[in-house]
């Protein structure tokens, strides 16, 4: 609209400039007098007339572009939340998750089972705080007395030193773990890991190969965008987001349930297919099977870095 809007301003302009000229002047005047050169007037305005009415009615629809530190806040959020309904630990009511670091959500399951190993009363760890903080509240006990240094210890073993972890006494002897993140923030890569481990889960795949056929297909880009309508993370006609997650690991199981290699499920996600391409004649393709190659390459990697093989069929 704005570019619209000043073209027509830049094309008035020079219209009034010339119309001010001698030599244009006298060109009108006679121009003017001959009949068709009216018609051709009218026609033209007639034209353009119709083009910025057609414009108005029907604006250039600006693409969706996904917030992406917007849809792990959500995704860190359910994450709480579904910890909450299985029962594992309570939340204050006053709890506000509008914006959750997903470094501290994603280590909340690790947290509350070491609190599991090292607390036999039963109690229920209660979250009070989820933002750049984690704090939960040890209520149940009046003395946590040593207690409170093995869960530290535990933690600190567990989590490494881009946490920070105290444990406190406040009012009525309530002990409270707090626990903040003080390392580099996680990029993209590092942010899908867990909703690849648990779409995997649920689908009965590898997530390392599931990551690295994400890791060469958009680089875990959100926005990426392909040829025929394809775009998101996955390069789908459907889906945006995470749910591109979900929808690419359900399509790689069924591939693999019903026998398919996993070179040739790996090959129908290769994204540079021209027109006329059949993704089963991959093989016929030097950058085709170069690009397979390298997904399953760096599966090892993935499996390296903590994203291990779910089932040892595939």
């Amino acid at each position: 609209m704005i570019f619209g809007v000043l073209w027509t301003a830049i094309f008035a302009f020079m219209i009034v400039y010339l119309a001010k000229q001698p030599k244009i002047k006298n060109w009108i005047k006679v121009l003017w007098r001959v009949r068709r050169w009216k018609r051709w007037v009218v026609v033209f305005v007639v034209i353009f007339a119709a083009i910025a009415i057609t414009y108005w009615k029907h604006p250039v629809v600006e693409e969706k572009v996904i917030d992406t530190p917007a849809l792990f806040y959500d995704y860190s959020a359910n994450a709480v939340h579904k910890m909450d309904s299985t029962g594992k630990l309570k939340l204050e009511p006053t709890l506000d998750l509008s914006k959750p670091k997903p470094e501290l959500v994603y280590v909340l399951p690790l947290i509350v089972n070491s609190y599991n190993e090292i607390v036999s009363k039963p109690t229920m760890p209660v979250l009070v705080r989820m933002d750049n903080n984690l704090v939960i509240e040890m209520r149940g006990y009046k003395q946590f007395k040593n207690r409170a240094i093995l869960l530290t210890k535990l933690l600190k073993k567990k989590l490494g030193n881009r946490y920070n972890i105290n444990i406190d006494v406040g009012e009525n002897s309530i002990h409270t773990l707090r626990v903040a993140y003080i390392g580099k923030p996680w990029d993209v890569e590092q942010l899908c890991a867990l909703p690849v481990l648990e779409t995997s889960l649920a689908n009965n795949i590898d997530p390392a190969l599931l990551m690295s056929i994400i890791k060469h297909v958009s680089d875990f880009d959100f926005n990426f965008k392909g040829a025929k309508d394809k775009r998101g993370i996955l390069l789908l006609t459907e889906g945006e987001g995470l749910e591109q997650i979900n929808i690419g690991a359900e399509r790689l199981g069924k591939l693999l349930n019903v026998g398919i290699s996993r070179e040739n499920a790996v090959a129908t996600f290769y994204p540079d297919y021209g027109i006329g391409d059949k993704p089963e004649n991959w093989k016929q393709s030097p950058l085709a099977k170069s690009w397979v190659n390298q997904v399953l390459g760096d599966v090892t990697y993935y499996r390296e870095n903590g994203l291990h093989i779910i089932t040892t069929s595939r």
